[in-house]
């Protein structure tokens, strides 16, 4: 049983199949970067999360902490897809903006990333 210690929150993750389908190993840092478009895609569409912090360099550097914080889960060998969980209660800004701008899919040059499970 989950024991909370601190304020009860709306929080939600959603989790996604991501594919590196090139034939080097890439990471997360390497999709956030190729993927840049994404973080203005979600500004657009969810003006109520304008501010500072939601921004290219902030995308880049939440998937740097996440790459040092667990290496192993957030690096794709070549042709390899992983499930990957993003959510608001991650407190990053690639956890907010991923949950959202992730869920109808997509592809880019060396990924595509599909909609696997809500996690309430």
């Amino acid at each position: 049983m989950k024991t909370r210690t601190s304020l009860v929150s709306n929080s939600s993750s959603t989790s996604f199949v991501i594919t590196n389908n090139s034939d080097k190993e890439l990471t997360i840092v390497d999709f956030a970067k190729e993927n840049l478009h994404l973080i203005d895609d979600f500004l657009n569409r969810y003006n109520w999360h304008r501010s500072s912090h939601f921004n290219s360099d902030a995308m880049i550097n939440s998937a740097v902490v996440r790459l040092k914080q667990d290496s192993d889960k957030y690096t794709f060998k070549s042709k390899q897809s992983k499930i990957l969980t993003f959510g608001d209660e991650h407190g990053d800004t690639i956890g907010h903006v991923y949950d959202y701008m992730l869920r109808n899919g997509g592809q880019s040059k060396n990924f595509e990333w599909s909609f696997y499970e809500y996690n309430r």
